[in-house]
């Protein structure tokens, strides 16, 4: 398959973009060097982080499933959550104001947290820990 094909497949690139010639020869490199970074990606197996994964994806998405996001969730030993939105895989395009509100409610008990960390940090007389 064509690279321009491939980026009309995924849905991301409006088709103004595909069919202008100047843009596309500016954009190309850039896009393919994109592409190479995912397909030369090799996972190194690592301890699960000590923070919490928020992992979003599309539901008529044709390359990320359900499942594979859900593989997220071995990468924490916090709270995972998977959230799934109406669309594919540039679904953020569609379902922005959804995506953001999800990040937000995601956030914000991690800002409320790190916000008192400076006043438990001075009330502990300038030590981190109990």
């Amino acid at each position: 398959m064509k690279f321009r094909e491939e980026l009309h497949r995924l849905n991301g690139t409006p088709s103004s973009v595909l069919e202008n010639t100047e843009l596309m020869h500016l954009m190309e490199p850039i896009v393919r060097a994109d592409f190479s970074v995912c397909e030369t990606y090799s996972y190194q197996d690592e301890p699960p982080l000590q923070c919490p994964i928020s992992a979003f994806g599309g539901l008529q998405d044709p390359d990320i499933s359900q499942e594979q996001l859900q593989g997220w969730k071995q990468q924490t030993r916090r709270l995972f959550k998977r959230t799934m939105f109406e669309g594919d895989h540039f679904y953020l395009h569609t379902q922005r104001d959804a995506l953001l509100q999800h990040i937000a409610q995601d956030l914000t008990p991690i800002l409320n947290h790190l916000s008192r960390v400076p006043y438990l940090y001075q009330k502990r007389g300038g030590r981190i820990g109990s």
